[in-house]
Protein backbone atom coordinates (compact mmCIF):
# COMPACT_ATOMS: atom_id res chain seq x y z
CA UNK A 1 0.00 0.00 0.00
CA UNK A 2 1.06 3.34 -0.88
CA UNK A 3 0.65 6.07 1.66
CA UNK A 4 1.11 9.74 2.70
CA UNK A 5 1.72 11.35 5.94
CA UNK A 6 1.01 15.11 6.50
CA UNK A 7 3.49 16.41 9.20
CA UNK A 8 3.39 20.07 10.39
CA UNK A 9 6.04 22.64 9.19
CA UNK A 10 7.03 23.34 12.88
CA UNK A 11 9.82 20.75 13.05
CA UNK A 12 11.96 18.40 10.79
CA UNK A 13 11.50 15.03 10.74
CA UNK A 14 14.88 12.91 11.42
CA UNK A 15 15.37 9.00 10.73
CA UNK A 16 14.99 8.05 15.07
CA UNK A 17 11.99 9.69 15.00
CA UNK A 18 14.04 11.76 17.79
CA UNK A 19 13.21 15.14 17.13
CA UNK A 20 13.73 17.05 20.23
CA UNK A 21 10.53 18.71 21.85
CA UNK A 22 7.54 18.48 18.74
CA UNK A 23 5.44 15.39 20.41
CA UNK A 24 3.13 15.38 16.93
CA UNK A 25 6.09 15.23 14.87
CA UNK A 26 8.05 12.29 17.06
CA UNK A 27 4.92 10.66 16.24
CA UNK A 28 4.47 11.18 12.75
CA UNK A 29 8.12 10.07 12.24
CA UNK A 30 8.00 6.65 13.95
CA UNK A 31 5.26 6.14 12.23
CA UNK A 32 6.23 6.79 9.30
CA UNK A 33 9.10 4.02 9.67
CA UNK A 34 7.09 1.60 11.46
CA UNK A 35 4.64 1.63 8.45
CA UNK A 36 7.64 0.97 6.04
CA UNK A 37 8.69 -1.82 7.99
CA UNK A 38 5.55 -2.95 7.69
CA UNK A 39 5.73 -3.42 3.96
CA UNK A 40 3.96 0.37 2.96
CA UNK A 41 5.48 2.37 0.69
CA UNK A 42 5.43 5.83 2.48
CA UNK A 43 5.77 9.68 1.72
CA UNK A 44 5.90 12.13 3.86
CA UNK A 45 5.10 16.11 3.71
CA UNK A 46 7.37 17.43 6.35
CA UNK A 47 10.22 20.27 6.12
CA UNK A 48 12.88 20.78 4.02
CA UNK A 49 16.12 19.14 5.53
CA UNK A 50 14.33 16.44 7.37
CA UNK A 51 15.35 12.74 6.61
CA UNK A 52 13.49 9.26 7.79
CA UNK A 53 15.93 6.88 6.04
CA UNK A 54 16.51 5.05 2.70
CA UNK A 55 12.85 4.41 0.96
CA UNK A 56 10.94 6.41 3.05
CA UNK A 57 10.54 9.61 0.58
CA UNK A 58 10.44 13.52 1.79
CA UNK A 59 7.55 15.97 -0.10
CA UNK A 60 9.71 19.03 1.19
CA UNK A 61 8.06 22.17 2.03
CA UNK A 62 9.58 24.88 3.95
CA UNK A 63 10.50 25.11 7.87
CA UNK A 64 7.87 26.99 9.65
CA UNK A 65 6.48 28.48 6.58
CA UNK A 66 2.46 28.74 6.79
CA UNK A 67 0.09 25.41 6.33
CA UNK A 68 -1.65 26.88 3.35
CA UNK A 69 2.11 27.95 1.78
CA UNK A 70 2.71 24.13 2.53
CA UNK A 71 -0.48 23.06 0.93
CA UNK A 72 0.51 24.33 -2.52
CA UNK A 73 3.39 22.45 -3.13
CA UNK A 74 2.00 19.21 -2.39
CA UNK A 75 -1.75 19.55 -3.30
CA UNK A 76 -0.83 17.99 -7.01
CA UNK A 77 0.33 15.03 -5.23
CA UNK A 78 -2.54 14.83 -2.87
CA UNK A 79 -4.98 14.66 -5.33
CA UNK A 80 -3.20 12.53 -8.18
CA UNK A 81 -4.45 9.45 -7.23
CA UNK A 82 -1.21 7.70 -6.71
CA UNK A 83 -1.96 7.23 -3.08
CA UNK A 84 -3.90 4.23 -1.74
CA UNK A 85 -4.60 6.45 1.85
CA UNK A 86 -3.27 9.81 3.23
CA UNK A 87 -3.13 10.45 7.10
CA UNK A 88 -2.91 14.63 7.46
CA UNK A 89 -1.46 15.39 11.00
CA UNK A 90 -1.06 18.99 10.18
CA UNK A 91 -2.93 21.67 12.54
CA UNK A 92 -4.91 23.37 9.30
CA UNK A 93 -6.04 20.27 7.70
CA UNK A 94 -5.69 21.89 4.24
CA UNK A 95 -6.36 18.69 2.97
CA UNK A 96 -9.86 19.70 3.15
CA UNK A 97 -10.16 21.81 0.85
CA UNK A 98 -8.88 19.14 -2.18
CA UNK A 99 -11.69 16.72 -0.53
CA UNK A 100 -14.28 19.79 -1.20
CA UNK A 101 -13.04 20.22 -4.87
CA UNK A 102 -13.44 16.53 -5.37
CA UNK A 103 -15.96 14.78 -7.12
CA UNK A 104 -15.68 11.91 -5.42
CA UNK A 105 -14.50 10.71 -1.33
CA UNK A 106 -10.54 11.26 -1.42
CA UNK A 107 -9.35 8.62 1.16
CA UNK A 108 -7.78 11.04 3.65
CA UNK A 109 -7.90 10.75 7.25
CA UNK A 110 -7.76 13.34 9.83
CA UNK A 111 -5.51 12.98 12.92
CA UNK A 112 -7.04 15.48 15.51
CA UNK A 113 -3.70 16.42 17.62
CA UNK A 114 -5.48 18.96 20.35
CA UNK A 115 -7.26 20.00 22.66
CA UNK A 116 -11.05 19.29 21.26
CA UNK A 117 -12.23 22.11 22.94
CA UNK A 118 -10.56 24.44 20.71
CA UNK A 119 -12.67 22.71 17.94
CA UNK A 120 -14.74 25.11 15.58
CA UNK A 121 -16.37 24.52 12.92
CA UNK A 122 -16.71 20.25 11.75
CA UNK A 123 -15.03 19.76 7.89
CA UNK A 124 -18.00 20.26 5.35
CA UNK A 125 -17.61 17.73 4.59
CA UNK A 126 -20.04 14.14 4.48
CA UNK A 127 -17.19 11.88 5.74
CA UNK A 128 -14.16 13.53 7.17
CA UNK A 129 -12.92 10.18 8.52
CA UNK A 130 -11.73 11.41 11.87
CA UNK A 131 -9.35 9.88 14.66
CA UNK A 132 -8.15 10.76 18.01
CA UNK A 133 -5.68 9.82 20.49
CA UNK A 134 -7.65 8.49 23.50
CA UNK A 135 -11.29 8.18 24.18
CA UNK A 136 -11.74 11.08 26.79
CA UNK A 137 -10.61 13.18 23.00
CA UNK A 138 -13.05 11.29 20.94
CA UNK A 139 -16.10 11.85 23.12
CA UNK A 140 -15.71 15.00 23.62
CA UNK A 141 -14.74 15.66 19.48
CA UNK A 142 -18.21 13.52 19.32
CA UNK A 143 -20.28 15.68 21.82
CA UNK A 144 -19.28 18.77 19.58
CA UNK A 145 -19.46 17.61 16.16
CA UNK A 146 -21.90 14.51 16.56
CA UNK A 147 -19.24 12.83 14.60
CA UNK A 148 -18.12 9.33 14.03
CA UNK A 149 -14.67 9.15 15.95
CA UNK A 150 -11.86 6.28 15.40
CA UNK A 151 -9.35 6.11 18.46
CA UNK A 152 -5.72 4.99 18.00
CA UNK A 153 -4.11 5.68 21.16
CA UNK A 154 -0.22 7.06 20.84
CA UNK A 155 2.72 4.84 21.31
CA UNK A 156 6.80 5.60 22.35
CA UNK A 157 9.61 3.64 21.11
CA UNK A 158 10.00 0.99 24.32
CA UNK A 159 13.80 0.01 22.96
CA UNK A 160 14.55 3.61 23.72
CA UNK A 161 12.30 4.47 26.51
CA UNK A 162 13.24 2.14 29.36
CA UNK A 163 14.63 2.08 32.96
CA UNK A 164 18.14 1.40 33.61
CA UNK A 165 18.77 -1.21 36.99
CA UNK A 166 22.13 0.54 37.55
CA UNK A 167 20.54 3.95 38.50
CA UNK A 168 19.04 4.56 41.96
CA UNK A 169 16.03 6.99 41.97
CA UNK A 170 16.65 10.32 43.97
CA UNK A 171 14.62 12.47 45.85
CA UNK A 172 13.99 14.77 43.27
CA UNK A 173 10.42 15.38 40.99
CA UNK A 174 10.20 15.75 37.85
CA UNK A 175 8.55 18.47 35.14
CA UNK A 176 8.96 17.88 31.03
CA UNK A 177 6.92 19.88 29.41
CA UNK A 178 6.63 23.80 27.37
CA UNK A 179 6.26 26.69 29.80
CA UNK A 180 3.10 27.65 28.85
CA UNK A 181 0.15 28.30 30.94
CA UNK A 182 -1.47 24.99 29.08
CA UNK A 183 1.24 22.63 30.61
CA UNK A 184 0.44 24.16 34.29
CA UNK A 185 4.16 24.58 35.68
CA UNK A 186 3.29 27.46 38.04
CA UNK A 187 1.09 24.91 39.94
CA UNK A 188 3.77 22.25 40.22
CA UNK A 189 6.66 25.07 41.39
CA UNK A 190 3.58 26.28 43.93
CA UNK A 191 3.37 21.95 45.01
CA UNK A 192 6.56 21.36 45.31
CA UNK A 193 7.74 24.90 47.46
CA UNK A 194 4.62 23.74 49.50
CA UNK A 195 5.76 20.05 50.01
CA UNK A 196 9.20 21.20 50.39
CA UNK A 197 10.86 18.85 47.63
CA UNK A 198 13.27 19.56 45.11
CA UNK A 199 11.74 19.68 41.62
CA UNK A 200 13.74 19.86 38.06
CA UNK A 201 12.06 21.41 35.37
CA UNK A 202 12.99 21.11 31.62
CA UNK A 203 10.90 23.00 29.00
CA UNK A 204 11.19 23.79 25.49
CA UNK A 205 11.82 27.68 25.23
CA UNK A 206 11.37 28.25 21.27
CA UNK A 207 7.90 27.18 20.23
CA UNK A 208 5.85 29.31 23.75
CA UNK A 209 4.49 31.76 21.17
CA UNK A 210 2.44 34.58 22.77
CA UNK A 211 3.77 33.40 26.30
CA UNK A 212 7.06 34.67 26.56
CA UNK A 213 5.89 36.47 30.02
CA UNK A 214 4.68 33.06 31.69
CA UNK A 215 7.62 31.67 30.35
CA UNK A 216 9.96 34.44 32.12
CA UNK A 217 7.58 33.57 35.28
CA UNK A 218 9.00 30.29 35.26
CA UNK A 219 12.16 30.88 35.20
CA UNK A 220 11.78 33.49 38.33
CA UNK A 221 10.56 30.67 40.16
CA UNK A 222 14.33 28.71 39.93
CA UNK A 223 16.57 28.99 43.09
CA UNK A 224 18.88 26.72 41.57
CA UNK A 225 18.54 24.42 45.04
CA UNK A 226 15.40 23.66 45.35
CA UNK A 227 14.15 24.74 42.41
CA UNK A 228 15.54 24.01 39.08
CA UNK A 229 14.28 25.25 36.07
CA UNK A 230 16.20 24.53 33.06
CA UNK A 231 15.80 24.88 28.94
CA UNK A 232 14.72 22.11 26.76
CA UNK A 233 17.02 18.70 26.43
CA UNK A 234 17.27 16.07 24.46
CA UNK A 235 15.15 13.24 24.18
CA UNK A 236 18.51 10.87 25.56
CA UNK A 237 18.34 12.89 28.40
CA UNK A 238 15.09 13.10 28.88
CA UNK A 239 15.23 8.98 29.55
CA UNK A 240 18.18 9.64 32.10
CA UNK A 241 15.83 12.19 33.54
CA UNK A 242 12.88 9.93 33.74
CA UNK A 243 15.29 6.72 35.10
CA UNK A 244 16.71 9.45 38.22
CA UNK A 245 13.92 11.03 39.23
CA UNK A 246 11.23 10.28 41.93
CA UNK A 247 8.26 10.61 40.02
CA UNK A 248 7.20 13.18 37.49
CA UNK A 249 4.57 15.62 37.96
CA UNK A 250 1.90 16.63 35.05
CA UNK A 251 -0.43 19.58 35.56
CA UNK A 252 -2.21 20.05 32.03
CA UNK A 253 -4.99 23.00 32.10
CA UNK A 254 -6.49 21.93 29.08
CA UNK A 255 -7.63 18.12 27.70
CA UNK A 256 -4.40 16.51 27.62
CA UNK A 257 -4.89 14.01 24.10
CA UNK A 258 -2.36 11.48 25.49
CA UNK A 259 0.46 13.10 27.11
CA UNK A 260 3.40 11.25 25.60
CA UNK A 261 5.74 12.32 28.71
CA UNK A 262 3.50 9.76 30.61
CA UNK A 263 3.85 7.27 28.93
CA UNK A 264 7.73 7.68 28.45
CA UNK A 265 8.56 8.34 32.33
CA UNK A 266 6.06 4.95 32.60
CA UNK A 267 8.47 3.09 30.45
CA UNK A 268 11.32 4.45 32.39
CA UNK A 269 10.09 2.74 35.39
CA UNK A 270 8.76 6.74 36.60
CA UNK A 271 5.56 6.67 38.35
CA UNK A 272 3.39 9.47 37.64
CA UNK A 273 1.55 12.22 39.70
CA UNK A 274 -1.25 13.87 36.91
CA UNK A 275 -3.96 16.37 37.20
CA UNK A 276 -7.35 14.61 36.26
CA UNK A 277 -7.50 16.03 32.36
CA UNK A 278 -7.80 14.03 29.38
CA UNK A 279 -5.83 10.80 28.71
CA UNK A 280 -4.88 10.42 32.17
CA UNK A 281 -6.80 7.87 33.46
CA UNK A 282 -6.20 5.73 30.29
CA UNK A 283 -2.38 5.33 31.16
CA UNK A 284 -2.32 5.92 35.12
CA UNK A 285 -3.29 3.26 37.17
CA UNK A 286 -4.37 4.04 40.13
CA UNK A 287 -2.12 3.67 43.38
CA UNK A 288 -0.20 1.14 41.18
CA UNK A 289 1.55 3.37 38.80
CA UNK A 290 0.89 7.00 40.13
CA UNK A 291 -1.87 8.77 41.03
CA UNK A 292 -4.79 10.96 39.11
CA UNK A 293 -6.13 14.10 41.12
CA UNK A 294 -8.37 16.84 41.12
CA UNK A 295 -6.44 19.11 42.96
CA UNK A 296 -3.41 20.21 44.47
CA UNK A 297 -4.16 19.39 47.57
CA UNK A 298 -4.79 15.84 46.75
CA UNK A 299 -1.13 15.76 44.94
CA UNK A 300 0.56 17.40 48.31
CA UNK A 301 -1.10 14.84 50.48
CA UNK A 302 0.67 12.15 47.84
CA UNK A 303 3.43 14.09 48.33
CA UNK A 304 4.04 14.87 52.01
CA UNK A 305 2.53 11.30 53.07
CA UNK A 306 5.04 9.24 50.96
CA UNK A 307 2.67 7.19 49.46
CA UNK A 308 5.06 7.38 46.32
CA UNK A 309 7.06 5.23 47.65
CA UNK A 310 4.84 2.49 46.91
CA UNK A 311 4.66 2.33 43.36
CA UNK A 312 6.70 -0.29 41.99
CA UNK A 313 9.13 0.50 38.80
CA UNK A 314 8.53 -2.86 37.34
CA UNK A 315 4.74 -1.64 37.51
CA UNK A 316 5.10 1.25 35.55
CA UNK A 317 6.84 -0.42 32.96
CA UNK A 318 4.54 -3.36 32.72
CA UNK A 319 1.92 -0.62 32.28
CA UNK A 320 3.67 1.08 29.46
CA UNK A 321 4.19 -2.06 27.38
CA UNK A 322 0.61 -1.75 26.77
CA UNK A 323 1.52 1.31 24.31
CA UNK A 324 4.19 0.49 21.62
CA UNK A 325 4.76 2.40 18.78
CA UNK A 326 4.37 -0.81 16.79
CA UNK A 327 0.46 -1.36 18.46
CA UNK A 328 -0.23 2.48 17.56
CA UNK A 329 0.98 1.70 13.86
CA UNK A 330 -1.13 -1.73 13.16
CA UNK A 331 -3.81 0.50 14.17
CA UNK A 332 -3.17 3.39 12.11
CA UNK A 333 -2.70 0.88 9.42
CA UNK A 334 -5.90 -0.60 9.91
CA UNK A 335 -7.66 2.48 9.43
CA UNK A 336 -5.37 3.35 6.35
CA UNK A 337 -6.03 -0.20 4.97
CA UNK A 338 -9.91 0.70 5.13
CA UNK A 339 -10.58 4.08 3.76
CA UNK A 340 -8.56 2.57 0.69
CA UNK A 341 -10.50 -0.40 -0.04
CA UNK A 342 -13.57 2.73 0.45
CA UNK A 343 -14.60 2.53 3.93
CA UNK A 344 -15.37 5.98 5.33
CA UNK A 345 -16.71 7.00 8.65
Amino acid sequence: MKVMLISTTIFQLTKSGLTGYGGLEHIVALLAIELKKLGCEVSVVCPEGSDLGEGIEIIPVPLRCGEDVAYERYKGRLTSGEFDAVEDHSWSWMSVLSQMESDHQLPIIHCYHSDPYNLQTPPPIRYPCLVAFSEAQANIIRSRWSACVQVVKHGIDLNFYKPDPTVKRGDRYLFLARYCPEKGFLEVSYLAKKCKVGLDAFGDTEIVGPHQDYMRKCFEESDGRQIRVNPGISREQTVKEYQSHKALITWPNFVEIWGLSTTEALACGCPVISKDSGAAREQILQGRTGWVVSTLEQAEELITSGKIDTIKSEACVKRASKFSIQASTRGHLKLLTEVAQGFVW
